[in-house]
């Protein structure tokens, strides 16, 4: 390249000083790629842009731009008058005096367009921070340069530009108009991090797929009556569990109920790229409604380890000794039904170590279905098997196993092509809240020191959810890759049922006390868009309800095959008889003083 003339330096000539108020890091290179193509062929560019260089080269080279070496000497004006029909090009050698009007189109355009380039930017690496995350409705954080004054412009300048100056797929939109839409895209129930990727094509990709709406495609009605079914069959379970089995432990999936359907809609996209098995790793919160709903596993098997009945035998992963475990470690493995017929196996691995210590072995477990067996039978199809695994918040951010096996993901001894990643985010780990638990904003950071893109979303919002686990699946599917989605929910009971969260976090459980399930909110939802009535929708519910009342009777009806234990009724020494009474006076006493309390101390009514 050369410059076009000494105006193209641009130098105050008083000062020295570069002025910069045309060109920077943000848009120079841009609008030089822009005036080459212009220069070749006019058509490509914009027509916007078209009337700024018919100008001539003078005025290009007057406003800083740098004419490609070698440049045809006729760059044809663009869009010729009436008068100018029928002259001759005018070369760049023979132009005339540059008129103080000239590069006027330039020096008020290029400003706009810098400012506007850098707001787009702004949204695409800070709009998570505005976007609606919390289902408790906690106000976002913002970020100061996603206000248009940040950057000296307004909404108004803004209108007066057309987008194609930036992106010709915008055509001549305002730029006012995309903003509007980018600001939709990337600050409603979803927020997406990606700009941290040093692969620019993912990073392109990510783009044409967000600020496209792809991935957010709407539910026909039917979907949305079989999406209200699913989350009364989640919502239903946990409900039953809790009036009949009070005070048992079940780790309630309630507050992140849409796990079950973003598992659904993974397994579908799974079968919809060509996967025929998924193996799935998970904690215990909601490994009952998983194992129900998503693996296929028979309500009476689930009831039966309430009852005390013996799960021997079943579909769950339990041999014939037993195990010792409890009901909330078992595994097993099943089939899903597709809605367009086929099927997809889907095993959910036992997780005896409760937490993420089951990640490496879910890795391990479809890395050697990919390749047929622990034989190596055929060449390794990572799209035949995908590996999934739900991580709690904090165990997300805390264990460390969990960044040895996201280090591993790309390693060629250890590669599965990619593993979708859902945290199950409750906002609190056991009884802390995230502020005293990390020191991170979000419990997914750790990912973005492995090069993997997240996507946050509000777990109350069921299409943005279905949305998220769409764009992981492709995303998945593209690059064979690993990425994250943060299901931002709450924990509606305690850590285990058993607990009282109020005293541990009392604002944030009076707030869930009146915050309705995500079942309510979408029944009402499509009660509004008349897609059911509210007749219909309780009839829902009512069926579900039902289902699992002739479950627990089934179960109830069984005979308990397990022996009684027999019973040892020949009397033993014990040795020397111990004195184990104590007087009632003593006792009451202890009763007394365990009772009281210090003066001015307020004791918590439960």
């Amino acid at each position: 390249f050369k410059r076009s003339s000494p105006g193209a330096d641009r130098r105050d000539t008083e000062t020295g000083a570069m002025n910069d108020s045309l060109f920077d890091q943000q848009n120079a290179g841009y609008v030089q790629l822009l005036y080459e193509a212009y220069s070749r062929n006019p058509e490509s560019v914009p027509e916007a842009w078209q009337r700024i260089f018919s100008q001539g080269p003078a005025a290009a080279a007057e406003a800083g731009l740098l004419s490609p070496d070698p440049l045809s000497d006729e760059v044809p004006p663009l869009p010729p008058g009436p008068a100018q029909a029928d002259s001759a090009p005018v070369k760049a050698t023979e132009a005339e005096p540059l008129r103080p009007s000239a590069s006027d189109g330039i020096e008020k355009m290029l400003p706009v367009v810098a400012r506007a380039a850098a707001l787009i930017q702004a949204f695409r690496d800070h709009g998570h921070q505005l976007a609606r995350l919390d289902p408790l409705g906690s106000v976002p954080p913002g970020h100061p340069q996603l206000d248009p004054a940040f950057f000296g412009t307004t909404m108004e300048e803004l209108e007066e530009s057309p987008a194609s100056v930036i992106d010709p797929r915008w055509r001549d939109e305002p730029l006012a108009k995309v903003l509007k839409r980018l600001e939709t895209a990337y600050c409603s129930s979803i927020g997406y991090q990606f700009e941290h990727l040093e692969d620019p094509e993912r990073v392109r990709w990510l783009w044409e797929q967000v600020e496209t709406g792809v991935h957010t495609q709407p539910l026909d009605p039917e979907q949305k009556k079989s999406l209200l079914k699913r989350l009364s069959e989640v919502e239903g379970l946990e409900h039953f569990l809790h009036r009949a089995y009070l005070g048992q432990k079940r780790f309630s999936l309630e507050g992140n109920d849409m796990m079950v359907p973003m598992l659904d809609q993974a397994v579908e996209e799974a079968a919809r790229y060509g996967g025929r098995e998924v193996v799935i790793g998970m904690a215990h919160r909601g490994r009952l409604n998983v194992l129900a709903h998503v693996v296929g596993i028979g309500y009476e098997e689930i009831l039966k380890g309430f009852e005390g009945k013996p799960v021997t035998g079943t579909a769950l992963s339990v041999p014939k000794q037993g195990t010792g475990d409890v009901k909330y470690h078992h595994g097993a493995e099943g089939t899903f039904s597709l809605p367009g017929g086929g099927q997809v196996k889907v095993c959910l691995a036992p997780n005896p170590s409760h937490l993420e210590f089951v990640n490496p072995v879910v890795e391990g477990m479809a890395r050697a279905r990919q390749f047929g067996g622990p034989e190596r039978e055929r060449p390794q199809a990572v799209a035949s098997v995908i590996p999934v695994l739900i991580h709690g918040d904090a165990a997300f951010a805390a264990e460390g196993i969990v960044a040895e096996t996201l280090n591993l993901a790309r390693l060629r001894g250890y590669t599965t092509g990619g593993t979708l990643h859902i945290i199950a985010n409750n906002q609190v780990g056991f009884t802390t809240d995230p502020v005293e638990s990390r020191s991170t904003r979000y419990s997914s950071d750790v990912a973005k020191g492995y090069d993997i893109p997240i996507i946050h979303v509000n777990a109350d919002d069921p299409e943005a959810c279905l949305a998220a686990t769409r764009l992981a699946m492709a995303f998945r599917a593209k690059f064979h890759d690993d990425i994250v989605i943060d299901l931002i929910g709450y924990r509606r009971h305690g850590h285990n049922e058993g607990d009282e969260p109020a005293y541990t976090q009392p604002q944030q459980y009076q707030a869930i006390a009146g915050h309705p399930t995500v079942r309510s909110i979408w029944a009402d939802r499509l009660k509004d868009q008349e897609v059911l009535t509210e007749a219909e929708a309780n009839s829902i519910r009512e069926e579900v309800a039902g289902s699992l009342r002739e479950a627990q009777d089934r179960v109830k009806a069984e005979e308990n095959s397990k022996e009684p234990p027999v019973l040892n009724t020949e009397e033993e020494s014990t040795g020397t008889p111990v004195q184990t009474w104590v007087l009632l006076d003593d006792l009451l006493r202890l009763n007394q003083a365990s009772l009281a309390r210090p003066e001015g101390f307020n004791t918590h009514p439960k």
